[in-house]
């Protein structure tokens, strides 16, 4: 019997679109225990056959890839990682896709399909106004993302946010019930005779780390979060993959089309949806007063890629959209009351655990991300520069130290 817990996947692939001619060169597991606890953790580059892809987009090499074992063979020992657990994904939509297509290859199937937690659609219900982008729900967290490009380094991210989902969740109910739905799930024994080991990727070096991501990559981290229908995210996410990696020329334009018909979005609200997503991308240019060239040429490309109207992109382009700002309250304007979410960062001076009984007992609530609902940061430095202090900036959060908050609740 397979031992209770979550397995969360992540893949790298030769593309976008599993349907056409794109497939998976790497996939990398991440087993947490059932009370949401990082336990083990696998991963292998997978020889896709004749289409290798673009090397830039997913950073397994040539050489790499071809000592690399099939999805065929690596298949027995992922089906046995998978088995039993509750399956979970950031953007699960896009993963999920990728994996029933590559079993369908082999002639293997689930037995009830593939039934995912997303971390990405989760946001909305724990981190209020974040991003899709993983990094950005990681942020709010202060969940670091370890350097490189490799699907085990996105793994170990995405299994820390699922942690802090299960820890921070009001009620463990909702994932007892799906620990309970995963045990049930069939997933059939591939028969031994076709596996392989599998095998990582080479080392990191220092030229495969990227000082400074593209202004699509920086911007992409910025988009405001969405709150219609779950199947029109899932598209804007897939939008955020085909533009980061300028990979939307005209067979990806059909792809896309022909998965918004599949999830019932027309032609009206996809066209809709690409000037939302130019315009998101605008304001987060505009946001720091001016547009570089170089940030003016990236912006009439993806709406070039969008065929978003000209007439669109030049206003765009010629003076600065609304943008929102929110503005940070003052320390001498914050005044807490019962109820309110205080979040703590960084090594402090006190105890965490005295300042939240102290907190909890002047009936405020400790909270343990950097969302919309938070009311006040209270960081051991407020001026350094984390995931939870640059959320905080974002959303119009005071952030204060060790000391203010003494002297906002008369602690002494």
């Amino acid at each position: 019997m397979p031992e209770r817990g979550y397995a969360v996947i992540c893949l790298k692939t030769t593309g976008l679109f599993p349907y056409q001619r794109d497939r998976v060169v790497e996939v990398a597991v991440v087993h947490l225990d059932e009370g949401g606890r990082i336990a083990e953790r696998w991963e292998t580059v997978i020889n896709p056959g004749s289409n290798a892809g673009d090397v830039a987009n997913h950073g397994v090499s040539t050489a790499e890839l071809l000592r690399a074992p099939t999805f065929e063979q690596i298949a027995p020992r992922l089906v046995d990682l998978l088995r039993g657990r509750v399956l979970v994904t950031h953007n699960a939509q896009f993963v999920t896709g990728f994996l029933m297509r590559e079993f369908e290859l082999i002639g293997y199937a689930p037995g009830r399909g593939l039934e995912a937690v997303c971390t990405m659609q989760l946001a909305r219900t724990y981190l209020p106004g974040a991003g899709r982008l993983l990094v950005d729900c990681c942020a709010a967290y202060d969940i670091e993302i370890g350097p490189g490009p490799g699907a085990l380094v996105q793994g170990v991210a995405c299994a820390s946010l699922l942690a802090a989902y299960v820890h921070g969740s009001p009620t463990a109910a909702p994932w007892i019930d799906a620990l309970d739905r995963a045990e049930r799930s069939a997933w059939p024994r591939i028969a031994a005779g076709t596996d392989a080991e599998w095998v990582q990727r080479d080392p990191l070096t220092p030229r495969d780390v990227v000082a400074r991501p593209s202004f699509l990559a920086r911007a992409a981290v910025k988009l405001p979060d969405y709150t219609g229908p779950e199947e029109h995210l899932d598209y804007l996410a897939l939008l955020d993959l085909c533009l980061l990696d300028r990979v939307l020329g005209p067979r990806e334009t059909h792809e896309l089309r022909v998965l918004a018909e599949f999830s019932g979005i027309n032609a009206a609200e996809c066209t809709a949806l690409h000037r939302r997503y130019f315009e998101d991308l605008v304001r987060v240019a505009w946001s720091n007063g001016a547009l570089s060239i170089a940030d003016s040429a990236d912006l009439i490309a993806v709406a070039r890629m969008l065929d978003v109207a000209p007439e669109v992109v030049a206003a765009a382009l010629a003076a600065p959209a609304s943008v929102v700002q929110l503005p940070i309250a003052s320390i001498d304007t914050v005044l807490l009351e019962q109820g309110d979410i205080v979040v703590l960062t960084g090594d402090m001076a006190r105890a965490r655990s005295d300042w939240s009984r102290e907190l909890v007992a002047r009936g405020l609530s400790l909270g343990t991300a950097v969302t919309l609902r938070t009311r006040l940061l209270v960081a051991a430095d407020p001026a350094s520069l984390t995931g939870k202090t640059g959320k905080a900036r974002d959303y119009g959060i005071p952030i204060v130290s060790e000391f203010g908050l003494r002297s906002l609740i008369g602690v002494r």
